[in-house]
């Protein structure tokens, strides 16, 4: 990394550009001005904000990744990486209000040169540009990003193995954007070597949860994954649920019990890494306080892969829950387990209750989006509100629609409830 900014900077008579890092917060605005410095610095800039910003959210918080080490090598080498790189990274601060107090940078252009590169850099190349396009969109049109539709798409992944880094975190990365296909490639993390070697690591902990996911939408959403990748909406938008044959449901129903299983397997046994240092259960509707949003669990995490890993298993359980074959009995141990409602005050407590810059996962989003149509109460509703406009000012993501879409939901159920006799 030094030696890749160091190059981009050595045409330039300013001071190095690391002593950015030792800027009072205040002037890190005027650090990414376009008005401030050459385009030089600002590309340098971009490549800073990638390292110590993107990249870990790009991760998932996976401190054992190598992800972004790697991915600014290859920049070093290849000036078609290091211009996707320094686009994306525009792309996001153009969008975002984050701590540098919102940036008026410009997103770069394609380099030309990205075409003439070989396949795996080319793709590389192409799933960093897409990065940048996801800020440029809200999640119900993340769908549309050019990446999806391409031949480079992870859609015709037959397998992570053997991809390496940088390739193989960024095509994770687009697998959780693009729900429901991530069952197109969610179960060739089955034979991922690391998790192998590593049975207990961070990493393969959080690959089985993603493919718990991945075998709940696929069984969801019909066994067919090209039909699921074309035709499949995200989980988190409204559908019709469409009846089984007699034999399909016997299927079903088996199926269906093996995933319940398994992710309340997971939840019993997870490492103490993965369990909450502090949790505090949430009140009854009847108590909950106006003037705050204590009414959410306070689930304390960690670190950010811990949170996200536990969200999704709140997303798997809740969406087998919807779907639970009607004659099918669960243990009466544990209720709350069985509880759509525990479910979704889980996933908006561990969001609103915890504070990494790497939680706002694509996958977080689109469960509080999810589960956000069923909040009833002012005070839950506002505080989710409250917690888009984070993630928004955060990340840069296009929120506002959404937004708009839950307000319009909330109003009409109340009108709905105003009019119930009695």
């Amino acid at each position: 990394m030094d030696s890749l900014i160091g190059s981009s900077s050595s045409q330039s008579k300013t001071a190095s550009p690391f002593s950015a890092l030792h800027l009072p917060q205040s002037e890190w605005k005027d650090y990414f001005s376009t008005t401030h410095a050459a385009s030089v610095k600002n590309e340098t800039a971009t490549l800073l904000h990638f390292q110590y910003n993107l990249a870990p959210w790009i991760e998932a918080g996976d401190v054992g990744s190598s992800f972004g080490t790697e991915v600014m090598l290859l920049a070093q080498k290849r000036r078609s990486i290091l211009s996707a790189i320094s686009s994306a990274a525009s792309t996001q601060l153009a969008r975002s209000n984050s701590a540098y107090g919102g940036s008026t940078m410009v997103p770069r252009d394609t380099d030309p040169s990205l075409a003439l590169e070989e396949p795996r850099v080319r793709r590389i190349g192409l799933a960093l540009l897409a990065l940048g396009e996801v800020f440029t969109l809200s999640p119900s049109q993340w769908r549309r990003l050019s990446f999806f539709q391409s031949d480079e798409s992870t859609r015709n992944a037959n397998s992570f193995s053997g991809f390496g880094e940088p390739l193989e975190t960024l095509l994770r990365f687009h697998s959780r954007i693009d729900q429901p296909p991530l069952t197109s490639l969610g179960f060739t993390m089955n034979h991922d070597p690391a998790d192998r070697t590593l049975p207990l690591s961070t990493k393969s902990i959080y690959n089985a949860c993603l493919i718990q996911l991945a075998s709940c939408l696929q069984l969801l959403n019909g066994n067919n994954i090209n039909n699921i990748a074309s035709n499949s909406p995200p989980f988190y938008m409204p559908t019709t649920q469409e009846s089984m044959s007699p034999g399909a449901g016997s299927y079903f129903s088996s199926k269906w019990s093996t995933l319940w299983s398994n992710c309340q397997q997971w939840y019993h046994s997870r490492p103490v890494e993965m369990q909450p240092i502090l949790e505090i259960r949430s009140v009854e509707a009847g108590q909950i306080d106006a003037d705050n949003d204590s009414s959410f669990p306070i689930p304390v995490y960690t670190s950010s892969i811990a949170l996200q890993c536990n969200i999704v298993y709140h997303i798997s359980s809740r969406l087998l829950l919807l779907r639970k074959p009607r004659l099918l009995r669960l243990s009466s141990r544990q209720r709350h387990l069985t509880s759509l409602s525990w479910h979704a005050q889980q996933i908006a407590g561990t969001a609103t209750r915890n504070d990494f810059a790497e939680q706002w996962d694509p996958i977080l989003v689109a469960g509080l989006l999810w589960i956000a149509r069923d909040m009833t109460h002012p005070s839950q509703q506002e505080s989710l509100i409250s917690c888009f406009r984070q993630i928004s000012s955060s990340t840069g993501i296009k929120l506002d629609e959404e937004i708009q879409a839950l307000r319009a939901r909330w109003n009409s159920s109340q009108v709905r409830g105003f009019q119930l006799p009695g």
